[in-house]
């Protein structure tokens, strides 16, 4: 099992946004949908834009870059058989929003 770490606050990412937060060595989409969230890979693996940036629509995120869709709860993207991103799962503690890196992930860059 990974280990839990803080990313920001509740207010930090308000709903229908998104923002890219640095969890261990990785950037992190951390996004709020409805009160919801969801953290994954910031980076399209079609040619890296920030999915932190994109467009939040029904459990999904729209790349800025060319419309590349990703399912918030498994990172797949449902059209076609494009590269997924990597999920990470969220909770709040308080008013701090965490994400559970994976048992591999080095340490450092919280916040």
């Amino acid at each position: 099992m990974g280990r839990w770490v803080g990313v920001g606050t509740l207010e930090d990412v308000p709903a229908g946004e998104g923002r890219t937060v640095t969890a261990g060595d990785r950037r992190i989409a951390l996004s709020n949908e409805g009160g919801r969230f969801w953290a994954v890979d910031d980076a399209c693996p079609h040619q890296g834009a920030s999915l932190a940036t994109g467009t939040l629509h029904d459990g999904r995120v729209i790349c800025p870059l060319h419309s590349w869709i990703f399912e918030l709860n498994t990172g797949r993207c449902p059209r076609d058989s494009h590269d997924p991103v990597a999920v990470y799962a969220t909770r709040t503690n308080g008013d701090v929003v965490e994400v559970q890196l994976p048992p591999d992930a080095s340490p450092g860059g919280e916040r």
